[in-house]
């Protein structure tokens, strides 16, 4: 999965795309791996410093999960893979870009209204 993420990172660098990572490795892995260049993204370590869990916040209970927020920060989509997520973004990035009468005319509506509390 993290060489498909670097493409499009890459591919997207000039659009309203970003991908920001909750890693569950330890700091020092993940220190590693933006060293590296293994992740060329912003990433949050999940502990947080006040002992909390970004996933436990946020429902995750496998990784990678993948939530998919469009420019206005709903959630439209989660756990979409490969071509799916592709598309997917495609769309939203279509939506981000396109003038004010385009935009009126597409009203989507969310995949998932608001994350757990």
């Amino acid at each position: 999965m993290l060489p498909h993420e670097r493409s499009l990172v890459e591919e997207l660098k000039d659009q309203p795309f970003a991908i920001v990572g909750i890693n569950s490795d330890p700091v020092d892995k993940l220190k590693e791996l933006v060293k590296d260049g293994t992740t060329t993204w912003r990433n949050f370590t999940n502990e947080q410093a006040n002992g909390r869990k970004i996933s436990d916040e946020w429902g995750v209970t496998g990784w990678p999960t993948l939530y998919l927020v469009d420019h206005k920060g709903v959630i439209r989509h989660k756990g979409l893979r490969g071509e799916q997520m592709e598309k997917a973004i495609k769309e939203l990035l279509a939506e981000a870009t396109a003038k004010p009468a385009e935009a009126a005319e597409a009203k989507p509506e969310p995949a998932v209204e608001k994350a757990a509390e």
